[in-house]
């Protein structure tokens, strides 16, 4: 997990990151402030759905051909020859609720932003939604590891794991976070969204992985 010490390390190395974090809206710390650098710049195309690259926003359609990888324990990926869930199964004829995060066991992630939506799952529910999932760019070894670690807080939430960071690719939302210890690669920043089979409705994107301000679940409650 990241927290004050070992962002003050990363700051005592370089002069880059910003000043001493601060609480926020009651929330923890940010553990990112100051290290966040888009590391992506993708030309945004004419609407078209099946077209890679192209910035997907309210009314678009998720593109099918990028998947995701279910929470599962290794020799449950080895059963399955480490497939990734299909489209349909995910999105198709349901309303979803996705947030995606930096990282597993992240401190605001692990701390404020799963648990957000883990105590309004029922509220939520009652609106119509047939499901709420959490997405990291992580394996899905990790993240079944982490909603274990949650416990009560991640209840009723489905975890996928954006293994090879195409679904984050996708959504054109790729944070260079390696100066806070998640690499090797990008990660994704932070937001949520409602997707009403396969199109998205609602979507609250936050200006750093680090903030927690527009993609908690009681913002998306609020929206729907």
């Amino acid at each position: 997990m990241i927290g004050a010490r070992t962002f003050g390390a990363v700051r005592t190395l370089s002069r880059a990151v910003a000043p001493a974090m601060r609480t926020t809206n009651g929330h923890p710390a940010n553990p990112f402030a100051g290290a966040m650098r888009r590391t992506m710049s993708i030309n945004v195309n004419p609407y078209n759905p099946d077209t890679p690259g192209y910035e997907p926003g309210v009314g678009s359609r998720l593109m099918k051909t990028v998947g995701l990888q279910k929470a599962r324990t290794w020799d449950e990926g080895e059963a399955d020859g480490f497939a990734k869930s299909s489209y349909e199964s995910v999105f198709e004829g349901k309303k979803v609720v996705v947030f995606s995060v930096p990282g597993a066991f992240t401190g605001v992630c692990h701390k404020a932003h799963v648990p957000s939506f883990g105590k309004n799952i029922e509220a939520l529910k009652a609106k119509g939604i047939d499901s709420v999932i959490c997405i990291a760019v992580n394996d899905p070894y990790c993240m079944n590891a982490w909603k274990k670690t949650l416990g009560a807080a991640a209840e009723g939430i489905d975890f996928y794991a954006d293994a090879d960071g195409s679904f984050t690719h996708y959504m054109h939302k790729e944070f260079d976070l390696k100066v806070a210890a998640l690499g090797p690669s990008f990660r994704s920043n932070r937001y949520s969204m409602m997707v009403d089979n396969g199109i998205i409705k609602v979507l609250h994107v936050e200006k750093g992985p680090g903030e927690l301000e527009v993609s908690t679940g009681e913002k998306m409650l609020a929206s729907l």
